[in-house]
C-alpha cells in the first residue's frame, strides 16, 4: 500500500525543496522555457536564502510531500490582500495524478484560511498545470507580464473563490 504524507517544513529542511527544485524543473518547463535559462532561474529561485527569506520575511509555509517515504514535491503559500496565494506547487512527474497537487491545494487553504480564494500565477505557456488548475476549480482572471530577476514573462493570475 502506497503512503503519501503532507507536512509543513522550517528552513532547516528547505534544501529538500532545492534538491526537488532542480529535479522537476528541467521536466515541467521543457518546451515552456528556453532550457539554458533553467539553472540561472533554479539557481536564483531555489538558492537557500531565497528560501529562508520567503519564510523569515514574506509569510511563507513551506510543505513537503513524500510518497513511499521519497520527497516527490513541495508547495509554498501566505496570505495577503484577503487570499491565499500559491507561491510553488511543484511534484515529480510519476507522482502526478495521485490526488497530491490537489491535496496541497487544500493543505494551503486549510492553513491560512478556508474561507478565502486561493490565487496563483502560471506561465501562459503551461497548458498542462493551466488544465490542472482548471480542473480544481481556479479560473483565469488576469493576464500579467512578470519580472523574475533578468527574466521578463507572462502569466496567467488564476483564482479560485471560497
Amino acid at each position: 500500500m502506497s503512503t503519501s504524507l503532507i507536512f509543513p517544513i522550517a528552513a532547516d529542511a528547505l534544501p529538500r525543496v532545492a534538491a526537488l527544485a532542480y529535479r522537476i524543473w528541467p521536466e515541467a518547463f521543457a518546451g515552456i522555457l528556453p532550457a539554458d535559462r533553467i539553472p540561472g532561474m533554479l539557481a536564483e529561485i531555489y538558492a537557500l536564502e531565497t528560501l529562508e527569506a520567503d519564510i523569515a520575511e514574506r509569510g511563507h509555509q513551506y510543505w513537503l510531500v513524500t510518497h513511499d517515504g521519497r520527497d516527490v514535491g513541495f508547495a509554498s503559500a501566505y496570505r495577503a490582500d484577503g487570499q491565499v496565494w500559491i507561491k510553488k506547487l511543484y511534484l515529480l512527474a510519476e507522482t502526478r495524478g495521485l490526488g497530491l497537487g490537489k491535496a496541497l491545494i487544500a493543505t494551503a487553504r486549510a492553513h491560512f484560511g478556508p474561507e478565502l480564494p486561493v490565487a496563483l500565477y502560471v506561465n501562459d505557456g503551461n497548458a498542462a498545470a493551466i488544465a490542472f488548475y482548471r480542473a480544481q476549480g481556479f479560473a483565469v482572471e488576469q493576464h500579467v507580464p512578470v519580472q523574475m530577476g533578468p527574466y521578463q514573462f507572462s502569466d496567467y493570475v488564476m483564482v479560485k473563490r471560497a
